[in-house]
Order: structure tokens, then sequence, then C-alpha cells
């Protein structure tokens, strides 16, 4: 009869396995695990060895490796879920993807699927990707409770783009007012993007953080002034600098300015206070006109016969000097020889002491009283179409400018006047709407035509100066 031996437990030291099959450990489910400290066994339900630690079981085993992964920018404002795969090596099933960001704002995947050793899908709602805690790093960690982190490889949204070109956005003169330039940026996520000054100045102009539009009255200059400024573009917490420019251009327009009569009427706004008298009894009035060059505007319409407005005397450039009379014009019906846009001076004995713009038959002329050029300039006027005209003298050369429909200064006439010599002595006057002719002396020829923004200055303009008066 066979007896039964008992089991017992054995005591080995130094113990060496020369086999090349390996050692066969205990195996087990979880359920199995012992408790005593040092153990090894294999472990069924994770397909794992491992080791009790006293306090846990380990298991013992390669830590994962991850060599990439497909998304590398999520749009945090989007809503919704960021899908995710990572591939690598050494994953196992029951596997955790944890996003790590920069300030230890860790989280974790939703869902993570383990398609096979080699790649992982994780999923994890767009919104707890957090613009200030970017780049983030990708941390798989398998059940063993070995992990592998992949860092800095997810940015929350893109920095804008700047559509506007750096460097200069152009010039615009000193007194100009309105909108200027427009600067743009965009955000290929769909975030809405906003502006800022970042440095520099703007000049005095106001930038609109939302349209990117930069508008105002830019600061008085001496001379041309470039302004230099850094913008910034910011979508969702990502910004773009760009460096621009522009010029403030110092606006000579009011150098050598006599009297400006903004609508051809009564009041100067030169800074000389040449306040102007309605005379004559035919009707001067002012109205609305919707359609001059510069949009809706007050003008002054000037009957076509006796009503004018009188200057004062001080208005009249004397003698030789140098002079340039503008504003612009919009006949009321066809212009006949005794039709006058203004004159200044005295005419007596034949001399010729006046300086009168003439315009028969819808021509430039002149009148210097004594020395006629009525017919010498091209048609230039229209029934009800507004044209800018320009009347120069330089010593004792008389020329004649109209601008067209594109703001070309045209060329019409020149010509030189032997002894013209205007005063303003006793008896000489001066007139928007006449000839220049003493208040109160009866019919003096009236204009027939409706002005604007008439103008006196002691120079002779520049051509591009011309050319910038037709945007006033």
């Amino acid at each position: 009869m066979t007896k039964a031996r008992d089991i017992a437990d054995f005591k080995f030291e130094n113990i060496t396995d020369t086999g090349t099959e390996g050692t066969k450990v205990a195996s087990g489910t979880t359920a199995q695990r012992g408790s005593t400290q040092g153990q090894i066994r294999f472990n069924s339900t994770t397909g794992l060895a491992e080791y009790y630690t006293g306090t846990a079981f380990k298991s013992i085993d390669a830590p994962p490796t991850i060599s990439s992964i497909d998304v590398t920018e999520v749009d945090s404002q989007a809503g919704g879920n960021q899908t995710i795969v990572i591939t690598g090596t050494g994953f196992s099933s029951g596997a955790t993807v944890t996003f790590v960001g920069n300030a230890g704002t860790d989280f974790n995947a939703s869902t993570v699927t383990v398609n096979s050793e080699t790649q992982i899908t994780a999923v994890a709602p767009k919104s707890s990707f957090l613009n200030a805690q970017e780049p983030y790093g990708v941390k798989v960690t398998n059940v063993s409770g070995l992990s592998s982190t992949l860092a800095s490889q997810i940015n929350v949204d893109t920095s804008p783009s700047w559509q506007t070109a750096s460097g200069s956005l152009g010039s615009i003169l000193e007194d100009a007012t309105g909108n200027h330039f427009t600067v743009s940026a965009t955000d290929v996520d769909g975030d809405t993007v906003s502006y800022s000054l970042q440095s520099g100045s703007l000049g005095g102009l106001s930038l609109n953080s939302s349209t990117g539009v930069i508008s105002g009255d830019p600061t008085d200059v001496s001379s041309d002034t470039t302004n230099s400024f850094t913008l910034r573009a910011t979508a969702n917490g990502k910004t773009a600098d760009r460096a621009f420019s522009y010029i403030t251009e110092n606006d000579t327009l009011a150098d050598g300015l006599v009297a400006h009569y903004a609508d051809a009427y009564l009041t100067d706004s030169s800074g000389n206070n040449y306040t102007g008298v309605k005379y004559g009894s035919g009707t001067v009035s002012q109205s609305t006109d919707s359609g001059t060059p510069l949009g809706s505007r007050t003008v002054t319409s000037f009957p076509d016969s006796d009503g004018y407005i009188h200057l004062p005397t001080a208005t009249i450039i004397t003698g030789t000097n140098a002079r340039t009379i503008t504003c612009w014009v919009k006949p009321n019906a066809s212009l006949d020889d005794n039709d006058y846009i203004f004159g200044f001076g005295l005419c007596a004995n034949g001399s010729k002491g006046t300086f009168n713009a003439r315009c028969g038959g819808n021509k430039m002329g002149f009148m210097g009283c004594g020395a006629d050029y009525d017919n010498n300039g091209a048609v230039v006027y229209s029934t009800g179409t507004w044209v800018r005209i320009f009347y120069t003298m330089s010593g004792t050369t008389v020329s004649a400018y109209y601008l067209d429909g594109s703001g070309n200064r045209v060329s019409n006439w020149s010509t030189s006047l032997s002894g013209i010599s205007t005063s303003n002595a006793s008896g000489a006057t001066a007139s928007i709407g006449a000839h220049a002719s003493s208040p109160g002396s009866g019919d003096i020829g009236g204009c027939n035509a409706t002005l604007a923004d008439f103008r006196i200055y002691n120079r002779v303009l520049t051509e591009a100066e011309m050319e910038r008066l037709y945007n006033k």
C-alpha cells in the first residue's frame, strides 16, 4: 500500500536554473493572489508576471513606448470631442491615456480603445484643453503601472494670421478726418480676432479693436512725419504682432491762406475773421447739396445779377504779388459775358486794376478792367455740374486752371498782362459772385451759379496742392 506523502515547504538558497525553457512559477487569477511579500507569480487574469511588495502587486513588464500622435492642435472653442490616434509599442488592454499640461493640469481621456499593441484611439472633450497649459504631452499607462510620455505634442488653437503686409500703410494729411486705414488678420479656427496697440504711436488716430479700422484726426505736424507702431491681433488668447507705419503729411493748404469761405457765404474760417456781407437786390441763398464731389454739404447759390457777397478789402492781394483764388462752381444755367465768379480791386481810367473771373460762353475768362480775356479758355462749365477752378497770378502772368472729374489739374490758359496792378485803395472792392464794384452801385453782373469752398491765397498753389483741393 502506497502511503501518501505529506506536502511540505522547502527552503532553497542560491538556486541555479540551467534549463532553456525557464522556471515555472505559480499561476492564478487576480482573485487568487496571496499576501506574502516577495512572492512571484503569473497572473492569468492580466496575462502578466507580477510580484508583491508587501503593500501592492506590481507587474513585471516593459513600459510602453509612444512614437507619434495624429493631432497637433485642438480648437478648444469648437465644442464636442477630440479623437486622437496614438502610435507606439507595448500597449496592453486596460491602458489609460493622460494629457499632461504645462502646469500639472493633467486630465484623462474620456474613452480609450486599445486597437492593438501598436495603436490606441483616445477621445477627450475639446474644452478640457486649456490654452494657458499648452503644449500638452501624451502619457500612456498600461495596467502594469508602467507608462511612457511623449512631451509637448498638442497646442490649443493657432495664432491669428495677419493679412495686411507689414510696413507703410500709406500717408494722410494732418487735417484728414474719418477712416484712413484698415488692418486685417484671420484665424483658421474661426475665433474672433481683436486688435490692440502694442507699442509705438498712432499719431493721434484711434484703432477700432473689433474691425481693425484706424481713424480720426491725426496730430498736426510741421513737416511730414512717420508714425511707427506695432499692432497685436488676438484670437482666443493666441496673439500675433506686426509692425506698421504711416506718414502724416504737413498740410500746406493752410500756408498763405488769406480767407476761406467753406460754403462761399459770410464766415471766414481762415482765422483772419474777414467776415463777408450780403449785398444786392438779387437772392443769395444757402442750401444743402447732396450731389457735390464730396457728398452732402452746405453751398451758396447766386443770382444772374445784383446779388453777391461783399468782402473786406483786406482780402485783396495788391500789386503784382502772387495769388490763387479757387472754389467749386456749379452753373445754375448757361453763363454769359456778364457772369462773374469773383472780383477784386479797383477799375479806374481803363487801368488793369482788377482781378475778375469772367465766364462768358461757359468758358474760363478773365477781366482786368481794360484787359479782357473772355474766350481764351476751353468750355469747362456745364449747367448742374460741379467743377473746381483756380485763378493764379505770378508777377504779370495770369493763369486759369480747372480740375476735371478725376481730380487732375488741367491748364486752361495763361497770359502776361503788362501794367496790371491790383489795388485796395479807396474805392476798391472784393466780391464773391460778382465783379469788383462798390457796394450798392447797382447791377454789377451776377454769378448765376452755386459756389462752395471759396479760398484766397497769397501765393500760387502747386499742382499737387490743386489736386488735393479737389477733395476739400
